[in-house]
This record gives structure tokens, sequence and C-alpha cells, in this order.
């Protein structure tokens, strides 16, 4: 249908669909400059409940995945923390502190002696990005106190007020200043190696061993959500150990070099005479720096921190599922709040969790095209056929409540639809929500294939991509079946053959969680199945079933509520032979090695993945032989890291040239980061042009060597 629209409503939907693709700290502000944030906010639940529970004295845990709005609660959390008496809030993005600490690396001679060469660099980023972090903190608080500096004046006199700038300022550069530092680094790391050395000589096994330190060889380790711990190398046991070992050292050394108790002390006096009673650090993109990081940086910050500061420190924590570390945080003194789906709405109501969730829907769309187009969203679309609310329901299966999905479904719409003054119709969504798939999603494959990884990290991938082309074939074989009445009953339509949803073993979730942070797969729901065994139902990825033309969803009608739990979507055989063709459970202790059944799983979640032989860690094993093959036939020298390959599949699929800061808001990483890595893409593997203009910041484009970088392989 052909509408008319005006500038108002055509600048005002490219407004409000972009406002809800905003990445990390991106404010809301109109023309004038002013913040729109409280204004727009849209809780996932009602009665700001989400916000209401954030905003306690707790720390607290925001857990979700991309896009899921961690970013926009805690600009919330920031707004009501700067209006309750008493509280001061601490903002730090740790993935671009993280970023920053790899680009200005201080040399430390006397360290270097101290250390072996392979793991001097891993050591020192790990000290620059602790030492940025504490600086950091510091340097917002001082900022913050600055801003309040004529009431501050007003209230305690310049006596005080002087004090607490000079013991702030003290504190930062006791932090900063390496020549102060090393005064206590040089004869710690000294005392460990002596330790370790005198270890080593009175042991009877062969390390690695250097100076204090063992070598960890490019290994990566999942142990992060506290689970199954899982590789691919034949030598993981051993690196495993060196790897614990190296962190262990690091946390070590960096509790002792930074004094933390020390820190916390004067920060807390210091803000005491302020009369503030609790400092907010909120720490967002926690879970996006390497695992080995994430663990250093909790042990050595996040708990002393939360534990040493008799409640006076409150953290929230921005991370996503699966990947958290709490180390000596007690889990259950924290807040955990979900924000994905299933896990947000079953806590509620199960019975109305779709329900619940297209509502958000239709409030956060409700609300913005309120405000951006001075009309509700009823008049973009094409209603003559298909309800406004029946929309609603389509933007969510879609989006799966995620607003920054939503808002690039929306953008795609507007492309294609409302710039030529035509109304979005079902058609539209569905043809967005595949183009998002395959230029958001499916890209994953690439970017792990071509990204500078562990050997290990390549294969799980590509041993997930044979798992999802399985599911697939599984669900149009299923479809094909229901289209030919091969699948007899009542609850098969063969002029409807749904088939996009299936359910297995709740124990078997371990080994999907990859595909799902990634969105290939979704978690929709918890039921027994037919013979009253517990299931986990999930759901392939709404573009991915258009691309592969399966029906998405289920029949309407209450006879249907129990659709996904009949026997053809019944994957446990699938997943099974999967996994005896990939993995194996073993015990850790090389003198043990007893191996475990996928039956045995639950025992094993119960002894906290103990071995029932001798107590070592429980892990599993990649089998990869045909795996590795394929991996050895991919080239060389596409071989780049997974920040530069990003960078290379935005610009592939752009269709003008890009500044750092587009860039930058499509693969969420820093503009800084971009320019420095697009710099290094076009000086050193001429896979990248730089645009210059006059006044002007870069602009990128491929160059035809950059074109082919992502040829020849599938």
């Amino acid at each position: 249908m052909i509408m008319e629209y005006t500038d108002i409503q055509l600048n005002g939907f490219f407004e409000a669909v972009e406002s809800l693709k905003k990445y990390r700290r991106a404010d809301l502000i109109d023309e004038n400059g002013k913040n729109l944030l409280k204004e727009l906010y849209t809780d996932l639940l009602p009665k700001d409940y989400i916000l209401k529970k954030s905003l306690k004295e707790n720390t607290t845990f925001l857990i979700g995945r991309k896009g899921t709005g961690k970013s926009t609660i805690f600009l919330r959390i920031e707004q009501e923390l700067r209006d309750k008496k008493g509280c001061l809030p601490c903002y730090l993005d740790v993935k671009t502190i993280y970023e920053s600490s790899q680009t200005k690396l201080s040399r430390i001679s006397e360290v270097e002696k101290l250390l072996p060469a392979d793991i001097v660099e891993k050591y020192l980023i790990e000290r620059s990005f602790i030492q940025t972090i504490l600086a950091t903190i510091i340097d917002e608080i001082s900022k913050k106190f600055n801003s309040r500096i004529d009431k501050l004046l007003k209230v305690f006199g310049v006596t005080q007020v002087e004090a607490v700038k000079e013991k702030l300022s003290e504190l930062k550069n006791n932090i900063e200043d390496n020549k102060y530092l090393e005064k206590v680094e040089i004869p710690i790391l000294q005392t460990f190696s002596k330790q370790k050395k005198d270890t080593s000589e009175n042991s009877k096994e062969k390390t690695t061993s250097i100076k204090g330190f063992e070598a960890n060889t490019s290994v990566k380790t999942n142990q992060l959500s506290g689970g199954l711990k899982s590789n691919a190398g034949v030598e993981w046991k051993k690196n495993q150990k060196i790897a614990h070992e190296n962190e262990d050292a690091f946390s070590s050394v960096f509790l002792q070099v930074f004094q933390i108790k020390e820190i916390i002390t004067g920060v807390k006096e210091t803000l005491s005479i302020l009369k503030i009673r609790h400092l907010y650090v909120l720490l967002d993109d926690f879970s996006e720096i390497e695992d080995e990081s994430i663990v250093t940086f909790v042990d050595v910050i996040l708990a002393p921190l939360n534990n040493w500061s008799e409640e006076f420190i409150k953290f929230k924590v921005a991370a996503y599922p699966n990947r958290i570390y709490y180390g000596k945080i007690d889990p259950g003194k924290i807040d955990t709040i979900n924000l994905d789906f299933y896990n947000l709405y079953s806590d509620f109501d199960r019975d109305k969790m779709e329900s619940n969730a297209i509502a958000f829907t239709k409030r956060i769309l409700t609300k913005r095209f309120n405000k951006f187009t001075e009309c509700s969203p009823e008049l973009f679309f094409e209603t003559s056929k298909t309800s406004i609310e029946e929309y609603y329901e389509i933007l969510f299966n879609t989006s799966m409540n995620v607003p920054r999905i939503l808002g690039y479904i929306l953008s795609y719409c507007y492309q294609s639809r409302i710039i030529y003054n035509s109304k979005i119709n079902k058609s539209d969504i569905e043809s967005a929500a595949q183009r998002y798939f395959e230029d958001k999603i499916y890209s994953f494959f690439e970017t792990t294939t071509h990204s500078i990884l562990s050997i290990d990290e390549k294969i799980s991938a590509l041993q997930l991509k044979n798992l999802l082309n399985g599911f697939i074939g599984k669900s149009k074989d299923i479809k094909k079946r229901i289209t030919t009445r091969d699948l007899k009953g009542s609850i098969y339509i063969g002029n409807e053959p749904y088939s996009s949803h299936f359910h297995f073993d709740p124990r078997y979730e371990e080994f999907l969680k990859t595909l799902e942070l990634n969105f290939f797969i979704s978690k929709y729901n918890d039921l027994s199945d037919k013979d009253g065994t517990p299931v986990s139902i999930y759901s392939l990825n709404y573009g991915l079933c258009k691309k592969e033309n399966i029906l998405w969803g289920k029949p309407k009608g209450t006879i249907y509520r129990k659709y996904f739990i009949e026997r053809p979507f019944n994957y446990n055989k699938l997943i099974a032979d999967f996994l005896s063709d990939a993995k194996r459970i073993i015990c850790s202790n090389l003198d043990c090695q007893k191996q475990f059944d996928m039956e045995e799983l639950k025992f094993l979640e119960f002894t906290n993945y103990k071995c029932n032989v001798c107590q070592s860690d429980v892990l599993i094993e990649t089998i990869s032989d045909d795996v590795k093959e394929l991996i050895d036939k991919i080239d060389n020298s596409k071989m780049l890291p997974s920040p530069e390959v990003k960078i290379l599949k935005e610009l592939q699929n752009s269709e003008k040239d890009l500044f750092a800061r587009e860039i930058a808001q499509e693969v969420d990483y820093s503009g800084q980061l971009i320019g420095w890595r697009a710099k290094k893409l076009d000086e050193k593997h001429e896979l990248v042009k730089r645009i210059k203009e006059t006044g002007k910041p870069y602009k990128y484009k491929l160059t035809e060597k950059g074109n082919d970088f992502f040829t020849g392989w599938k």
C-alpha cells in the first residue's frame, strides 16, 4: 500500500529504529541535545521491575546476550544514582579499557628479565589492564567529585575539599607510577622465581618452568561458567595446569603490587569525608575480554573490592551467559538478573512468557514511535490483512525480545519499504530477519575460521557448524514428512508443516551454549515430554528458518499447546551421535583418565564436575581428526586477529565507505581501536584503503585484495 509520509514521520521512523540499534554507551538525545533516556527507557518487565531490582544496594550481575539492553540499563542506573543521597556511580567500559591496555604497553626491563619471553607480553597486558582499571576508578571518582565541587565547598569548606582532591591524586599517582610499583613488584617476582625453582628441582615431573612461571601455549579454557571445562588439544591437561598456575601467580603478584587493601581503605576514607556511603562501580562488557584476563580481573579487583570493602563498594556487572567467573564472590550474596527471553520470563509467569515478551515489544515500539514520529507504529504497517497485534508477535519471533535485533530488522524494512512510501508487511519483516541472519549472525563461522585463534577454538566452532547443519537437515526432514502425510495424527497440518523447534535432554544444553550465545538457536521453554521426562525446548533462528524454507513456530490453538514435545521433535539421538563422534568426557588427571558416559552428567553436576575416583577436574576433549583436516586446508595468509576480521567483514557487507565510528557501532569495538587496527590493515596487509578528506576523519573501504579475503572457503 502506498502512503505519503511526512518528513517528520520518515525521519522519525529512521531515528526510532536507529535508537534501538545503538551499541554500548550511545546516548539517546534529541536535536537540542536533551537527554531522552529517562523518557524512552522501556523496562523488560512492567513497572520498571528490572531497573528497581538493579538499584538495590547489592552487587548485581545483569546477564544477557548481545543487544538485550544491559548498557541501557546501566545508563538508567547512573541517572538514578546521581540523584540518590550518599551514592556515587562509577561506570567502566571493561572491553575498551582492555583494548587500550594492549595499545600502550610499558616495557619493564627488570620484569622481562624475570619472566620467560613467551609470557612477558601476556603478563604486561594483564598488568596494564589492572593498572588502567584501578586508575580509571580513581579518575571517575575525581571527575564526579570535581563536578560537585562548588556545592561541596559550601558544605565542607576549602580545607576538607582540598584534602579529598589531594588524597585522590595521591592514590592515582601511586597506581600509574611504574617506578613506584616496581619497588614492590620486582622483589615479589624474585621471591616467586626462587620458590618455583626450588619446587621444580625437588619435583620428578618435568615441566616447561622458567624463572617461576610456566609457558602457556595458546590454550583457552572454557572455565568461566563453573561447569565442565572443554578443549580440543592433545596437550590440554598439562597446559590447563600450566595456565591455572600462571593465572594464580599473576593474581598473587598483582594483589600485592597494587596493594588492593590500601586502595580500598584510601577510597573509603576519602569518600566518607563527603558522606558517600556507597560507591557503585558499573562494569560493562565484562565478558568480552580474554578468559584468563577475566579470571585475573575478578581475583585481583572484583572479588577483593567486593568482599573487603565492608559493603562500601557495590558492583553492577554486565555479562554474557556462561561467560561468568565469580572467583571468591559468594553467588548466594549477589543478585542475578537474566535478560534473555526464557530466563527472564520463566521466573515470573511461565504460562504467559510469550505474551509478556510480545507486550514488551509493543511497549518499546509505541514509546519510540510516539516520541520520534508523533504517531503510533500502526501507521507504518499494512494492517488490512494482518493486525498490528500480529505484527508485534512476528517482531518478537524474529528478534526474540532483543532490542538491538528489533532495531536492525525495522531498519532493513525502512530501507526496503518506508523510504518508498510503502507500508511494511509480514513478508518484509521475514526478509529483514533473513538478511540480519546472513549479515550479522552467520558470519560468526567465517570470522572464527579466519581469526588467529587456537586450533581448539576453530575445531569447536566448525564442529558446531556441523551440528547446526544437522538440526537444519532434521527440521527439513520433519517438514517433508508432515507435508507428505508420513506423520499421522491431527496435530500435524499438511499445509502448515511447522518444524523450527525441537527438544532434548537438558544435560545436553552445556554443549550448545556457543550456538545459543551467537543467536543460531534460542531457548524457548522447559516442559516434560510424552513420557513425562523433563526436556529443554529450543528454536532455530527465525532468519535461518526463512533462509532454509523452514516454517517457524506452531499451529494456532490450544490443542497445539504441546506441539513442540511431539516425538518427531526429539533431537536426543542427533545430539548424542554428534557428541559420540566429537567429544569425550574424561578425568584430567593423567594417572587416572577415567572416562564418563553422557548419562553420568547429572552425577558430575552434583559433584561439581570432579572425578569420583581421584577428585580431579573432569573435562571434555574434542575428537577432531576430520575437522582438523578441513582447517589445515585454510590459507594461513588469511589469518588475522578477530577485530581485524570483523572490520573486513563489515566493510564487505557495506554498500558504502565507512567511518571508524560507523564500523565501531556494528562490530562493538571502540572507534579508537578500529582506527588503530584499520591502519595496520592498510599499511601492513593492504586489505583496506584509508581515504582522508580535509577536515574529516578517515573513511575506509576494501582494496581488491581485501575483497578476495573471504573467498575460497564456505
